[in-house]
């Protein structure tokens, strides 16, 4: 028997992409503790047409340069949180302009060990149609058409804080690379029990402003150091070459309120 196919694929479909759907999601991190057990995921359809999503909970482990591969065993100082979340629901459809809230929640046992616990909420973006069926008129030559889809997805890390935890950071070294040295790359180093998230800033010698921002740049357990890549467009690469400028990294962890807004470390390096 044929079998023709109608294949559409894009790409390596196990890697974390933004949905194909115009999705709206905040937070777009979301900590947890013992004082403070549940939360709320906000996901608004801001397309035109509806987007169906299908959720679950996965671990995941972050590389040197700040990327994400799976994970299924710890290792040394590193803690999964998926047997500690639940959430609701775990599938859902959204029409153009519609707002559904997703509800998180962690079940915290006395005796839990201190430490920062950490999985990601993973949501896959699904056909609309599936499970409807398919129409039933049959191909004159008896054959069969398969059509296979690419699911595209993204993922929210959910962090479950317990214990008293601290945290350092140190901006080791600075330096232009990569094609036409275009690429900064920043290398940050961390010590302590928790991860860190802030803002990266880079300011020339003697100005006040940031001649550019980078906002959301964590280091997660366990990881003790990272190498953020900063792809600097050509007008902001003139303006740093062959100056003086300060790097800061400055937390904009919502869990420490008390740091918002501190820089956790700084460089001043020569481009």
């Amino acid at each position: 028997m044929k079998i023709p196919m109608l294949v559409a694929l894009l790409g390596a479909l196990s890697s974390a992409a933004p949905c194909a759907a115009e999705l709206l999601v905040a937070p777009t991190r979301i900590l947890l503790s013992p004082a403070s057990r549940s939360a709320e995921l906000v996901l608004v359809n801001k397309g035109v047409e509806a987007a169906a999503f299908r959720l679950a909970i996965e671990n995941r482990r972050m590389r040197p340069d700040g990327s994400l591969e799976a994970a299924t065993t710890p290792q040394a100082d590193e803690k999964f949180a998926d047997d500690k979340l639940r959430f609701s629901p775990r599938q859902l459809t959204l029409e153009p302009g519609a707002r559904q809230v997703v509800r998180v929640m962690a079940d915290i046992a006395p005796d839990l060990a201190p430490g920062e616990y950490r999985s990601h909420l993973r949501l896959m973006s699904a056909p609309v149609s599936a499970g409807r069926s398919l129409p039933t008129a049959a191909p004159s030559d008896n054959s069969l058409s398969i059509e296979l889809i690419a699911i595209r997805s993204l993922t929210v890390p959910i962090i479950l804080r317990v214990g008293r935890l601290d945290a350092a950071v140190s901006v080791d070294t600075a330096a232009l690379e990569g094609p036409a040295q275009s690429d900064l790359v920043v290398k940050l180093a961390r010590t302590g029990t928790r991860s860190t998230y802030g803002d990266i800033s880079l300011t020339v010698d003697g100005e006040k402003e940031p001649a550019w921002l980078v906002r959301g740049v964590a280091i997660y357990t366990p990881n003790l150091a990272r190498d953020v890549v900063l792809p600097l467009p050509a007008e902001v690469k003139a303006r740093l070459a062959g100056k003086r400028v300060r790097i800061a990294y400055i937390s904009t962890d919502s869990a420490e309120a008390s740091l918002s807004g501190t820089v956790l470390a700084s460089l001043t390096a020569q481009l």
